[in-house]
């Protein structure tokens, strides 16, 4: 069973020339892939002299060989797992590469290139996946450097022809300048999630997605959660974030600090917990942007390291083992969108996910997901709900006292907050107004700001929210700390919101785009022109209500699913994809496509054009001009009571027509045409009975009791026989005599 990411890997660290190639290192690569793993990042490392050196280079000891490399991206193909190969350069007087300063950076970066792009001829002669060109050279990869790193790039992708990515340090990340050169954006990440040494698993969950107490991390992440933050990466460049490194030490506190704790005391139920916390967070939080990752490390001598990170023999090889291998389902999510337009792009896990009105963008993943895009209708909001959420310094018994104000006047009653030690301490509060005419501003105002023997009290904003929707720090304007949320001096956070009537009021459309992804997921469109992919899996899609100037495209993709164009339809395109579906049309115009599958179509109220594709389709018609093609298969088409067309296409097909005045014809194979009561002024257009083929006219015995009763009521007209029922009921078959037909081409039931 497939685990929850695309790739599911494993750092493979090298600190001498030969390690990657000892048989411990091989029966640490079997160990890997018997985590249910299918990726191994394979890490040689380059060196320097000191921090302020210029030349890079292969150290003859240390760095791994030519052949050991192409030796052990062998090896690990044979276990079948992808290979990444991640150079690590630092200095030998122990310098890290966080602290690499050269003194000469144009010699240092042309000498750098040529290491890599070494390394790069490496990557392509052994079809490694992924190349990462460069580790955590935070003072290098920053907007003075973009034109060394691009010049890098282009000398790699000419050697090259895999995926190239770089692997930034967790703060390194949003200062990274060639992000949009790169193929993946690639993130070592360890950022510190709670301040306690026993957090439990959901604490460390709520930090993933909880913008850091510490205004460091928090400025690094854009004043984000690092959930919302590696997403917002993706986001801006159009491109997957994937870790090439994440991991905890089997040490105590190791989640406050991943990258380097604070203790060294073993610990290897933190470790566990932490693990456990960040696979529940990434494998619901993921959705489609989220590669997967590379836990760091597996010690290549194979051996059980106390305090270290690799999880060998530790209970957090079990949990990685179980995530891997897909024996653990994600918690689900149940998110609400705001009155504007929204992203959801979720992971695994059965969620719920409703948009509301705006052009929403959902992208459910993996699950049983329950979607709706919006309401049926498109709603004008009446009142309005704010959230700010925060602490603040307590100062002579009083906490910072806050002000809500829309176009200038205050809204609610004045709020106190309070000290907190870490997120589980924030205090939300709630605003809710009737709406105005228009809204122009909003301010958070600060008001009884004092500095005394007591301290100094301050406010600290962590996030604000509109109906729903999350305001940005960098769309406020804060004089007293610019570029945050922090309140000094009794001053206010200001917000311009004559652009952004829609979180107020409501958006006036609701074209939403929706993916269920895996799963068996039920989605209703709501209003607006929806386009709509059930994904693999049994899917329930409901158009919902259309619009005149746009249709709705409802897609079952793989899977048994039953598609139905919405009450209020204006008109759909309905695909099953493969699978045997049910698709459903309203009363507007539809096309309906069966795809592969056993498929049943039904027409409805409009003037649909339905086509099953391959399988063994069944057709029903509705009260509208519809046009039936049954394509390959054994089909059977019944009309409704509308003028229709019905082909059956290859296969031994069975036709109905209905009521209705229709035009019947059955393509290749053995057809069967069915007439029974009311069966209206039906046309045959290619009736066939010689050359091996043999098609049948059955009719019912309340029209036509025997062949002698047909005949009676048979006759010529030109190149047709007309076989007349009543004055609103007959049989025309065309390009036929009626010394042609027999009494074996005709049935009576």
């Amino acid at each position: 069973m497939a685990g929850p990411f695309t790739v599911e890997g494993f750092g493979f660290p090298s600190n001498y020339n030969g390690a990657f190639v000892t048989s411990a290192a091989h029966d640490a690569m079997q160990a890997i892939a018997d985590t249910n793993a299918n990726s191994i990042e394979l890490a040689p490392r380059l060196f320097m002299n000191s921090r302020n050196s210029n030349d890079v280079f292969a150290d003859p000891g240390k760095t791994e060989s030519d052949a050991n490399i192409l030796q052990t991206i062998a090896d690990a193909k044979a276990l079948g797992l992808s290979v990444s190969l991640k150079p690590m350069v630092s200095a030998l007087d122990g310098a890290l590469a966080n602290s690499l300063t050269p003194s000469d950076p144009a010699a240092f970066f042309a000498s750098y290139k040529t290491e890599i792009v070494h390394m790069a001829e490496l990557a392509q002669q052994g079809g490694v996946s992924t190349l990462v060109i460069g580790n955590e050279l935070s003072k290098l990869s920053g907007p003075e450097y973009r034109d060394d790193w691009v010049d890098l790039i282009n000398a790699v992708r000419a050697v090259y022809h895999g995926e190239i990515t770089y692997a930034a340090a967790t703060d390194e990340a949003i200062n990274v300048s060639f992000w949009d050169k790169v193929d993946v954006i690639g993130i070592n990440a360890y950022p510190p999630l709670t301040t306690d040494r026993d957090p439990t698993v959901q604490e460390m969950v709520n930090a993933w997605n909880t913008m850091s107490t510490d205004d460091y991390w928090a400025k690094v992440m854009d004043h984000k959660s690092p959930v919302d933050f590696f997403h917002s990466l993706a986001l801006q460049y159009g491109k997957p974030v994937f870790f090439t490194e994440t991991g905890y030490r089997s040490v105590d506190g190791t989640n406050i600090n991943p990258g380097n704790p604070p203790s060294s005391t073993q610990d290897v139920q933190e470790q566990n917990d932490a693990f456990n916390a960040f696979f529940q967070v990434w494998a619901s939080e993921g959705g489609s942007w989220f590669r997967g990752a590379s836990i760091w490390n597996w010690d290549a001598d194979n051996k059980y390291s106390p305090t270290g990170y690799s999880p060998e023999g530790k209970p957090a090889q079990q949990t990685i083992t179980e995530w891997y291998g897909g024996q653990h389902q994600p918690p689900g999510q149940t998110l609400t969108g705001s009155p504007a337009a929204d992203l959801m792009d979720t992971g695994g896990g059965n969620d719920v996910l409703s948009g509301g009105v705006g052009n929403d963008t959902i992208k459910a993943g993996a699950g049983d997901d329950t979607i709706t895009g919006g309401p049926d209708t498109i709603p004008k909001l009446a009142q309005t709900t704010v959230t700010v959420t925060g602490y603040g310094s307590v100062v002579d018994g009083i906490g910072a006292q806050m002000q809500l104000l829309i176009n200038g006047q205050q809204v609610g009653n004045t709020v106190e907050f309070h000290n907190a030690t870490d997120a589980s301490g924030f205090q939300t509060f709630t605003f809710t107004f009737a709406n105005p005419a228009t809204i122009s501003s909003l301010d958070l105002a600060f008001i009884n700001d004092i500095a005394n023997a007591g301290g100094d009290r301050n406010l600290y904003i962590k996030d604000i929210t509109v109906n729903g929707q999350h305001l940005s720090v960098a769309d406020a304007v804060n004089p007293s700390s610019p570029g945050t949320w922090n309140l000094y001096q009794n001053k206010a956070i200001h917000y311009d919101m004559s652009g952004h009537q829609d979180l107020f009021f409501g958006a006036s459309t609701d074209n939403d785009t929706i993916d269920g992804g895996p799963g068996n997921d039920v989605i209703n469109g709501g209003a607006g022109a929806d386009v709509i992919h059930g994904g693999a899996g049994d899917d329930s899609i409901n158009s919902g209500p259309g619009i005149a100037t746009a249709t709705d495209q409802l897609y079952g993709d793989d899977g048994n699913d039953i598609i139905k164009a919405g009450n209020g339809d204006t008109g759909a395109l309905l695909d099953g994809g493969a699978g045997n579906d049910q698709l459903y049309g309203g009363w507007a115009t539809n096309v309906i496509n069966g795809g592969d599958g056993n498929d049943y179509l039904s027409s409805g109220g409009g003037n649909d054009t339905l086509s099953g594709g391959a399988g063994n389709d069944s057709f029903k018609g509705g009260q509208g001009l519809a046009q039936m093609s049954g394509d390959d298969g054994n089909d059977t088409l019944m009309g409704g009571t509308g003028n229709e067309l019905l082909y059956g296409g290859s296969g031994d097909d069975r036709f109905n027509g209905g009521g209705g005045n229709d035009t019947l014809s059955g393509g290749a194979g053995n057809d069967t045409f069915m007439f029974a009561s009311g069966f209206g002024k039906d046309v045959i257009v290619d009736f066939q009975n010689t050359g091996g083929a043999q098609d049948v006219i059955q009719f019912n015995r309340t029209v036509f009791a025997d062949f002698n009763a047909v005949q009676s009521h048979m006759a010529q007209s030109g190149t047709s026989v007309v076989i007349t029922f009543d004055n609103n009921n007959s049989v025309e078959i065309k390009n036929t005599t009626v010394d042609q037909l027999h009494a074996t081409d005709f049935t009576f039931v």
